[in-house]
């Protein structure tokens, strides 16, 4: 006696049921931790972002021989104080007799586009009005006069689940940058 064999193709009705079901109940289960991911993922990019910008400003300022502010700016134009919301943006740009009345060409301008980061400035550089200058060493010092200056700027989301939900961008007077993470518990600056 011979079996007939029957060629199989494609898949049946209920075994594309019962995949779906599979694949909904994973996204369903993933779904918060992806955007746990992606709001990390977001925080990380901005503080790495910020950390870039610094760099940039003092590598600048080695290069054109002159004074390079990284400050605040709601416009990408000028250095100007940032809303008690926290920062709206940043800019480097060659550095003028007065903070708010730069007119060099603007070297790199951002503005923050996802409002769920807040980003603000350390004690010590909100007292230096938002900015820092490099010197045409490299080395950062406060608008105005020669003093040191060594702070951070604070990057969060509140969002206690979000592990870590702040970043700072560390900088000492030398031009060193370091980001440092950690968790507040939902707090925000």
């Amino acid at each position: 006696m011979m079996k007939s064999l029957r060629l199989q193709q494609g898949v049946t009705l209920i075994e594309l049921m019962v995949a779906l079901v599979v694949l909904t109940i994973g996204i369903v289960i993933a779904g918060p931790g992806f955007s746990s991911f992606s709001g990390s993922s977001k925080l990380e990019s901005q503080s790495r972002e910020i950390q870039n910008a610094l760099m940039f400003a003092r590598s600048e300022a080695i290069r054109l021989n002159q004074n390079v502010l990284f400050c605040h700016s709601t416009d990408s134009l000028v250095c100007s104080a940032p809303p008690s919301s926290g920062w709206k943006g940043w800019l480097v740009i060659p550095a003028a007799a007065a903070i708010g009345s730069e007119t060099g060409p603007v070297l790199r301008a951002n503005q923050f586009s996802d409002s769920a980061i807040k980003v603000g400035s350390g004690t010590v550089l909100a007292s230096s009005q938002h900015a820092l200058r490099f010197n045409s060493q490299g080395l950062i010092r406060v608008f105005g006069n020669n003093t040191p200056l060594s702070d951070s700027i604070n990057l969060c989301i509140a969002d206690a689940s979000l592990k870590p939900n702040q970043y700072q961008v560390q900088f000492n007077s030398g031009g060193r940058l370091q980001q440092i993470t950690s968790d507040t518990n939902g707090s925000c600056l």
